[in-house]
């Protein structure tokens, strides 16, 4: 049963947060410090990821909101000002908007000197909708607006130049050199955000004009930025839903795991001074013709592969809450199979990070387990059996917010299932079980087997 702690508050905002979520926020609070004390975070390791960073949040930010430029067209786009044929030109115009907002981001972040105001978040909006929308932007709304898909209704636009007033107050404190910082830069960036959204103070690039404000917290505190990626975008939404009651926890849990992300490639670029992720993409353009088309057919079948297992997984939660969720019920959540580019980059042995895939809620009462499959890389044992580069890994939550591997718990009973892959080559799926036994099994038999496993524990807990 998961157990929180009492809440903290952010002063000066209308948002708490959970106790528990400390550890992961500090975690990156002293991998900064370490960066920075040691003068690993200098302007020419900056430089060098800079352009990466920037191409990557531009594609990645955009595509959260529709958006339908791949990683490649958006480059294409900010470097050499390239029209996409064959996409809408609505897609080109906010790829060259988000570039040119990012570069007057990059100039606030940079004038620490100055706190950040009204003015300039209207001036990053008005940037981002330059040529689209340039009656609206950097106004505020003079209408109500509804969330396309969200029970979330924002306040009237008669009350948003006054909830306006007191977020850019607020923003100007925070983001002054003498501000004194009473909880991590990480929770002021995420309220920054949350509470943006909250006002919801524009009729369109309301989440584009949060993320940049986000960031700009960040890097004024010496932060590297968060991305929030087309991958998180269901744990993104969940997150802000979560927000509007005032709690932050979600948010946060989400960018922690973004700077990780973020720190990972400063870290990478202060060894070797080589982006990893850019020589992948410099290895696929190479391999545009024959090659990567054979990549690719992979790929197609692995991922119908994964879509088969997401489906039979569902299927065997929605037999058993029909006949017996008076006993336990479960909830299903289903997020999305990584796409080509995750697919390739696990071909090249880069690690895939925060890849969901889908998870399972057994509850009874008041008490919960929560277990979420994953997507990483195959285990020595499995990559020996099968020759697939991606596996389903599973983890269990065993404190708020913080998934453990069944494989790195030892001292609670879990399900025997660790790992499954799949084979094209032999047209089956394998399962690695605990101590490593490695089984060809069709995918309704191990669901069912773990399913089973994780209600009996679940029972025996409650």
């Amino acid at each position: 049963m998961t157990e929180y702690n009492p809440e903290s508050q952010v002063l000066g905002t209308p948002y708490v947060y959970d106790k528990g979520i400390s550890p992961l926020v500090a975690k990156i609070d002293e991998r900064v410090r370490i960066l920075r004390s040691q003068g690993k975070l200098t302007p020419e390791v900056l430089k060098q990821i800079q352009t990466y960073f920037r191409i990557k949040n531009i594609h990645h930010s955009n595509a959260i909101e529709g958006n339908r430029l791949d990683y490649g067209e958006t480059r294409m786009v900010v470097e050499q000002g390239l029209t996409i044929t064959g996409k809408p030109l609505k897609d080109t115009l906010e790829a060259k908007n988000l570039a040119h907002a990012m570069v007057f981001f990059e100039e606030l972040a940079s004038k620490t000197d100055k706190p950040i105001t009204a003015h300039d978040v209207r001036q990053i909006h008005a940037a981002i909708l330059q040529g689209i929308d340039d009656n609206n932007g950097g106004k505020y709304r003079l209408s109500d607006v509804e969330i396309s898909g969200s029970p979330y209704k924002p306040p009237t636009y008669i009350r948003v130049p006054d909830e306006m007033e007191k977020l850019c107050n607020w923003l100007e404190q925070i983001t002054t050199t003498s501000y004194e910082a009473k909880v991590s830069p990480v929770v002021l960036a995420c309220a920054a955000h949350t509470w943006f959204v909250y006002i919801h103070p524009f009729v369109d690039g309301n989440g584009r004009t949060a993320r940049i404000l986000m960031n700009l917290v960040l890097m004024r505190h010496g932060y590297p930025i968060s991305i929030v990626t087309r991958d998180d975008r269901a744990r993104y939404y969940d997150a802000l839903g979560a927000s509007h009651s005032s709690d932050l926890t979600p948010f946060i849990s989400l960018v922690t795991d973004t700077l990780e992300e973020s720190l990972d490639e400063y870290e990478r670029a202060v060894r070797d001074q080589l982006d990893k992720t850019e020589w992948a993409r410099s290895l696929t353009s190479q391999i545009k013709t024959q090659q990567e088309n054979k990549i690719r057919v992979q790929y197609d079948i692995w991922r119908s592969a994964m879509e088969l297992l997401r489906s039979s997984f569902k299927q065997t939660v929605d037999t058993w809450n029909e006949v017996s969720a008076d006993i336990v019920t479960v909830f299903f959540t289903g997020y999305d199979v990584i796409d080509f580019e995750k697919y390739l980059s696990a071909q090249q042995g880069i690690i895939i990070k925060r890849s969901w895939f889908f998870r399972l809620d057994f509850v009874s009462g008041q008490t919960r387990s929560r277990y979420m499959f994953f997507f990483g890389l195959p285990s020595n044992q499995m990559r020996v059996k099968s020759p697939s580069d991606v596996s389903v890994l599973i983890s269990r939550e065993e404190t708020p917010f913080f998934y453990e591997r069944l494989d790195q718990i030892h001292n609670h009973i879990t399900p025997q299932l660790r790992e499954i892959t799949y084979s094209a080559d032999n047209e089956n799926f394998i399962c690695r079980y605990e101590h490593n036994a490695l089984e060809p099994k069709k995918v309704e038999v191990f669901g069912r087997e773990f399913i089973e496993e994780a209600i009996r524990i679940h029972i025996v807990k409650a």
